[in-house]
């Protein structure tokens, strides 16, 4: 469970985030869309304790990332929108060394777990510089879920990808059990796998509701957002 209360992110004289509040209950799919620049990635950088904040607070399964940060830190996954990794070791490689530093018992039986639900068993040896957008998103993936933490964080994790890696990884984000949220542009990806969208326009929440109410209402979640920017004159 993630709460965020009144938090604001200055970028010199830019808010990125103007007082936003959240409440990211267990074992549902938060979806969070707006514009480029509405503060999505800033969120999630800032959740995972990669950056910093000017006003508000931060829990974690109720620890806060600032007094508490290595156990806050600890229950978090994430993956960011473009992930870095080393071109000249093997996928396989890669995912050791991640286990070492979460010091992760039966790694091996680990790795060999999630690459085989992932669907990346058989490219593990290749170096990960020949790998596709798509094998190097599933890569990211299972290094940011190994420690199985409770709660999941991902920037756009199917942009960019071929409709069967895009499948696998929204079949994977519905069947896992936690928290999950979700930085995308994708109405698509947010009508099939989110329980509740929430709409971010320049650093404020605007609105959120049920994914399931909105189709409702409005026919798709595509049709849901222009109806809130038009409502809110964004």
């Amino acid at each position: 469970m993630i709460t965020i209360n009144n938090l604001t992110k200055y970028y010199g004289k830019i808010t990125a985030l103007n007082q936003v509040n959240f409440s990211f209950n267990n074992s549902e799919v938060f979806a969070i869309m707006g514009e480029n620049g509405a503060g999505k990635s800033t969120l999630l950088k800032i959740c995972a304790g990669i950056l910093t904040f000017n006003y508000g607070e931060i829990r974690i399964d109720g620890h806060s990332i600032v007094n508490d940060s290595i156990k806050a830190r600890e229950q978090i996954g994430y993956l960011p929108e473009m992930p870095e990794m080393y071109d000249r070791i093997t996928g396989r490689e890669f995912l050791y060394y991640i286990a070492s530093l979460r010091k992760i018992n039966k790694e091996t039986e680990t790795i060999n777990h999630l690459t085989k639900i992932i669907g990346i068993s058989d490219s593990l040896d290749y170096e990960i510089g020949g790998y596709s957008k798509g094998m190097k998103q599933k890569i990211s993936i299972i290094s940011a879920i190994m420690h199985e933490p409770k709660n999941l964080l991902l920037d756009e994790p199917v942009y960019g990808l071929d409709p069967l890696t895009s499948k696998t990884i929204q079949e994977f984000i519905k069947k896992r059990k936690g928290t999950t949220i979700i930085a995308t542009h994708s109405t698509q990806l947010v009508e099939h796998v989110a329980d509740t969208v929430y709409f971010l326009m320049k650093g404020r929440v605007i609105s959120f509701e049920k994914v399931s109410d909105l189709v409702e209402k409005f026919g798709s979640i595509e049709q849901a957002y222009f109806h809130k920017k038009d409502e809110n004159h964004v």
